[in-house]
């Protein structure tokens, strides 16, 4: 037990920490931060297949609630860095809780359902193995102790064989709710941002709101075949442009609805606007080829 909530695997990793493995284990955890997420679906939205972009996103962000919503009633504090050898000090910074590990948890959320998509036996071993990294990395940086992991991998699990199914039947309907489902679902949204004051939660929140109205409630552009060197090029051409205008909202107050509002925009220019530019812009191109 002392393994799973104390300090020993610390103690034990730091017997054999490198700066090598240090650098190795940074670039491990970043892939389990929501901007790699982010900057991932939204190429698989733009170019590969958009109902199952969408159903990944909408993962991600369920996850994320629930993820959250744990941190905030578990409420543990993560290791002491001066019991610990602590590397990574960006959770510690913005006051998130220990239990359970989100990294861990969307982690297994994201490539379990990219290896059910993709349906290799060798995709599924390299998804198996980056979320091991992943998790380990979390111990390595000593931000989270392994009962962490474990609650982390074990609610990921259960997020994505529960949440999956139900998803995949909603995408049928071009994710369409009713009157009355939309307006709990995004009264809901906005109350989780504001109620809680955690800056995750408007993250979160403003993710599913610009996901509504981006790839839901307003019109799509259809979608354009194109050659892998085309589909290099927008990909590459749509991420630069959302970098850009993410760059302004650097200097936006971090409050709740600001956040709120800056995330909602953003995912309103990368799932409708970039789409409506390509698509003016490819569609007489191709009708002259």
């Amino acid at each position: 037990m002392e393994f799973l909530t104390g300090y020993a695997v610390f103690h034990w990793i730091a017997t054999w920490a490198t700066p090598a493995c240090d650098v190795f284990f940074r670039a491990a955890t970043d892939l389990g931060y929501p901007t790699f997420y982010y900057l991932t679906i939204a190429p698989l939205f733009w170019i590969v297949d958009r109902r199952r972009a969408c159903i990944l996103f909408l993962l991600i962000l369920a996850s994320g609630y629930i993820n959250t919503l744990a941190k905030l009633w578990v409420h543990t504090p993560r290791p002491d860095p001066q019991l610990a050898r602590v590397l990574d000090f960006r959770p510690y910074q913005t006051g998130s809780n220990a239990f359970p590990s989100g990294h861990a948890q969307i982690g297994v959320v994201f490539w379990g359902y990219l290896a059910w998509w993709v349906g290799r036996p060798w995709f599924t071993g390299v998804a198996l193995l980056v979320v091991l990294l992943i998790s380990f990395s979390r111990l390595y940086l000593a931000v989270h102790f392994p009962i962490d992991i474990v609650g982390g991998v074990f609610l990921g699990t259960v997020s994505l064989v529960l949440l999956a199914p139900v998803f995949e039947r909603w995408s049928h309907s071009n994710f369409r709710l009713g009157a009355a489902a939309t307006g709990l679902l995004v009264a809901g949204a906005l109350l989780a941002a504001v109620a809680s004051t955690d800056l995750t939660m408007s993250l979160i929140s403003g993710s599913l709101l610009g996901f509504l109205a981006g790839a839901v409630w307003l019109p799509q552009a259809p979608p354009l075949l194109r050659t892998a060197r085309q589909s290099w090029a927008s990909a590459t051409l749509g991420l630069s442009l959302l970098l850009v205008a993410s760059l302004p909202l650097q200097w936006l107050p971090r409050a709740p609805l600001w956040v709120l509002g800056q995330v909602t925009l953003l995912w309103i220019v990368a799932l409708w606007c970039y789409p409506q530019l390509m698509h003016r812009v490819a569609a007489p191109v191709r009708e002259r080829l």
